[in-house]
């Protein structure tokens, strides 16, 4: 399989150690996704270069893209190789704003690519396990969800500082979280009331959602993890059900319910990546499609300072 990597500005480390460990892979090429990206060369010195991502998508014809631009741009490069028939691996969110999300799908479907997205931390070892607890029942009806992704700012590139590029913290940031609630729950978003702090990019935002079966669930995100915290970020989930409660933090899940308490530490989960080469869906498109468009909504609704409601 021949794979080309255009950008490196989010989770392309990941896709890259992967891929290099398959002997049936030849990573034919790497490009910038914009102007906007200098150290896309420095991810792999012997990788062929090239200035111009198309250029190179037409030279080297590969099977893959990890498209990982500036977030800002995913969606124009993913459309540019879906024109050219060019199976896609993509950063998310997938698209910057639900007119663009639209030529998304519909360049998708219309081209018949493979396409998946880089949702690496539903794959989360106490993630998935916990996803899969919940889903059983063992928590009952669930009626409350609540998750957090917290994360030193530290230093960042100047192109967070503009929305056109960065495309907010909420839809960058928040699509995991939001990710979790659907995966672990099955229930759709109805409506979404948020609010940022901060511009340029937010610092920290605050996500209330209603979903379909009248249940309640929040995201918030935040840039101040402070400096001496022992780990980059602060990932937690917390699923209140009729029959239980099943909460994840520091990579251990914590189940209580009438029986008492159950902790389980995960240390396996499926490959995204991996799975997606064998030829399955590791998550189904729809569900890309369908998440990008609530992390789009939420951003909107801190912009407009109103609730906004979200199809079912």
């Amino acid at each position: 399989m021949r794979v080309c990597i255009i950008g490196t500005a989010g989770h392309t480390k990941e896709a890259y150690r992967y891929l290099k460990t398959r002997d049936d892979v030849e990573i034919c090429g790497i490009a910038p996704g914009s102007i906007h990206e200098t150290n896309v060369r420095a991810l792999d010195g012997e990788i062929p270069y090239y200035e111009d991502y198309g250029a190179m998508l037409d030279t080297q014809k590969p099977d893959l893209a990890v498209v990982s631009p500036v977030f800002g741009l995913t969606g124009e490069v993913i459309l540019a190789c879906a024109a050219r028939g060019i199976n896609v691996f993509a950063e998310k969110p997938i698209a910057s704003s639900e007119e663009e999300l639209q030529r998304v799908k519909r360049a998708v479907e219309e081209s018949g690519i493979r396409f998946s997205a880089m949702h690496y931390l539903r794959f989360l070892p106490a993630f998935y396990r916990g996803a899969e607890i919940v889903r059983s029942g063992a928590i009952g009806d669930v009626r409350m969800v609540t998750a957090q992704k917290s994360y030193r700012y530290g230093t960042r590139p100047a192109w967070y500082g503009d929305r056109r590029l960065y495309g907010g913290t909420i839809p960058w940031v928040g699509i995991h979280a939001i990710d979790w609630i659907y995966h672990f729950t099955g229930l759709r978003f109805t409506s979404v009331t948020s609010q940022a702090v901060g511009s340029d990019p937010e610092m920290a935002a605050l996500c209330q959602f209603t979903m379909e079966n009248g249940a309640a669930a929040s995201v918030n995100i935040d840039y101040y993890r402070p400096k001496g915290a022992p780990t980059h970020g602060d990932d937690r989930i917390r699923c209140v059900g009729t029959k239980g409660v099943l909460e994840i933090r520091d990579g251990q899940i914590i189940l209580t319910h009438a029986d008492g308490v159950r902790i389980e530490t995960p240390t396996e989960a499926p490959s995204l990546l991996g799975t997606f080469l064998m030829g399955e869906d590791p998550i189904p498109v729809e569900e890309l499609f369908y998440l990008t468009r609530v992390a789009i909504r939420a951003r909107d609704s801190a912009d407009l300072s109103k609730t906004l409601k979200i199809e079912v």
